[in-house]
């Protein structure tokens, strides 16, 4: 419904200020005057309200799937019938809305287009939209705002930095070379067809879908090879600065939110690319339980950044199991301070001698010896205890640089399967 702005409401308290002095002081010729200020703002009321606009809205928006802080160009269509009025649109990016802006008169023969650019704010499923179409009278007396209430879900992945030759060992030459094709497939490669019911939504195709215009799923052949895991702790209990904060790009929602989380999970996507180029496939586990559905992004690791794009600090719903995976894969655990049933978990996830290396961020949790004594940090000393490679690091370092700490400052702290990865680094 139309409304009347500051301006109108003014007009209307004019209106009975001047009616009360016209009786009260006994001049008539206020009267007038008062009646053209009540009937301004009713006349712009109904102007307003005769000229709802009835559109279509269409988005385009390059890149379709974005990286956190990465600059994404929307391109908006307008069609159908609305006389020229201002706009705002709602982004995923502080303060909320792009905009305002000046949206021209939009006929049946003629649509209109606008356009602009935002950087997302975070990863997850960014909603771009709705268009809000701000319809005035000349004089700014009254108002109505349309919701066309369209929508645009876009894929944000977590930043990814490239990481340098680090403690994980190249993939063994007993596991057979990986097919050049998975290495180094380009979008273009992907085998793509027609959704059809039944498919997994975390299959769909994003650019392929935005070029053709329907619903793509991607047939992926199937990845012979080494492969390698990346372990993540999500549960909000392994990390001391997690807090319920009201989210304003989520419409007021409540979220657990922790900056070494978003730290740690942006480290887990340029783990997971490194390993990929190194000619892994990666394998994504968490504590907690991951939606079924994730997207997937392009790339041979698409299915992992899509789940790290996904993943949210929670509870963990029951017993972990405490046995290895099968083979011996190398192991990349990327946690805070995780608890002691969550800490076995993790330990158990090493076959044999594999290589195997844990990433600790943020500050410890300090625990009690045996003996009585403090331990500063029992986590990094029970992976010590295990043989892997450990580093604590903290936050404000960059991925690159905490990706080297996992070196240690001299060859002597390092187990002998990371020597040679070392020796080719130098």
């Amino acid at each position: 419904m139309p409304r009347l702005t500051a301006r109108g409401i003014a007009f209307l308290v004019v209106a009975v200020g001047l009616g009360a002095l016209a009786y009260v002081l006994e001049r008539p010729e206020l009267l007038p005057i008062a009646a053209i200020a009540v009937a301004a703002p009713l006349i712009a009321l109904a102007a307003v309200a005769s000229s709802r606009p009835r559109v279509r809205v269409g988005r385009q928006l390059e890149p379709v799937v974005a990286t956190e802080g990465e600059q994404v160009q929307v391109t908006v269509t307008v069609s159908g019938r609305a006389r020229a009025a201002e706009w705002v649109e709602r982004v995923p990016m502080l303060p909320g809305f792009a905009g305002p802006g000046r949206l021209r008169e939009v006929t049946g023969a003629r649509p209109a287009s606008l356009g602009y650019r935002y950087w997302p704010a975070r990863r997850g499923l960014a909603l771009v939209g709705p268009l809000l179409i701000e319809d005035r009278d000349p004089f700014a007396l009254a108002l109505r705002v349309t919701d066309t209430r369209a929508v645009v879900a876009q894929l944000v992945l977590p930043a990814v930095t490239p990481l340098p030759v680090g403690p994980v060992p190249d993939p063994s030459t007993d596991a057979g070379p990986r097919t050049s094709r998975s290495r180094e497939r380009a979008d273009d490669d992907v085998v793509t067809r027609e959704y059809r019911d039944g498919d997994a939504l975390r299959r769909v195709h994003w650019r392929v879908t935005a070029r053709q215009g329907e619903l793509m799923v991607r047939q992926d052949e199937p990845q012979a090879g080494p492969h390698a895991r990346l372990v993540v702790d999500t549960q909000a209990i392994g990390y001391r600065d997690a807090q319920l904060v009201r989210d304003r790009l989520a419409r007021g929602q409540r979220t657990a939110s922790s900056p070494t989380f978003e730290w740690i999970v942006r480290m887990a996507a340029s783990a997971a690319v490194h390993l990929a180029e190194r000619g892994y496939s990666v394998e994504l586990d968490t504590p907690t339980e991951r939606g079924a559905d994730a997207p997937v992004a392009d790339g041979p690791v698409g299915d992992v950044l899509g789940e790290l794009a996904l993943l949210e600090l929670g509870a963990r719903a029951g017993d972990l199991p405490e046995r290895a995976a099968p083979g011996a894969p190398p192991i990349v655990v990327i946690a805070g301070a995780p608890d002691d049933q969550t800490l076995r978990w993790m330990l158990a996830q090493r076959s044999g001698r594999a290589p195997a290396v844990a990433l600790l961020a943020g500050p410890a949790a300090p625990g009690v010896r045996a003996d009585g004594s403090l331990d500063p940090d029992p986590v990094r000393d029970s992976f010590e205890r295990a043989g892997w490679a450990v580093a604590r690091v903290s936050i404000r370092r960059a991925p690159d640089d905490a990706w080297l700490a996992l070196l240690g400052e001299q060859l002597g702290d390092l187990p002998d399967w990371a020597l040679p990865a070392v020796v080719g680094r130098g």
